[in-house]
């Protein structure tokens, strides 16, 4: 399941930070997580070219790889935020963080399956996603270092 945009991780953690600060609203934490997703990948972040060898079977690998990696990183990510005495909700911080990474496990899917029902939705996505990188990316590497001080800046609030 390929799907692209900030770090998957990052929109956890902007998920999680949103069910932080609403401990007694988990619906309205999924839905602000779920919007942030799409407001953050309005952010250029580098990763266009691998959506785009990932389409045309070109280094697919390394887009596959790219994702195995970050959604490792969550599960770490989850785990210690989890494991911890910092969360004020458990249930808003979870449905912040599944509002936050929702839409590209969404889309994954699509890739995988391609359900007409969710083209829709890809569509969206990737209106969002392309909007200001569609016609020219920022560098991998500089996104990757852009996102490690974002997701940096937001653990530092949440921790």
């Amino acid at each position: 399941m390929v799907a692209y945009g900030m770090f998957i991780t990052t929109h956890a953690a902007i998920g999680a930070l949103i069910g932080q600060s609403l401990p007694n609203n988990p619906a309205l934490a999924f839905t602000l997580g779920m919007a942030s997703h799409f407001l953050t990948d309005l952010i250029p972040h580098g990763d266009t070219n691998l959506y785009k060898n990932y389409i045309a079977k070109t280094k697919a690998y390394r887009s596959v790889a790219y994702v195995v990696v970050d959604s490792f990183v969550l599960l770490l990510f989850i785990a210690y935020f989890f494991s911890s005495d910092l969360i004020i909700s458990r249930q808003a911080v979870t449905y912040g963080i599944i509002g936050g990474v929702l839409p590209d496990f969404i889309v994954g899917f699509y890739e995988v399956f391609k359900p007409r029902w969710l083209k829709w939705f890809h569509r969206i996505h990737f209106l969002f996603h392309n909007h200001f990188s569609g016609h020219k990316d920022i560098p991998f590497s500089v996104g990757f270092a852009l996102q490690l001080i974002f997701l940096m800046g937001i653990l530092s609030v949440i921790i």
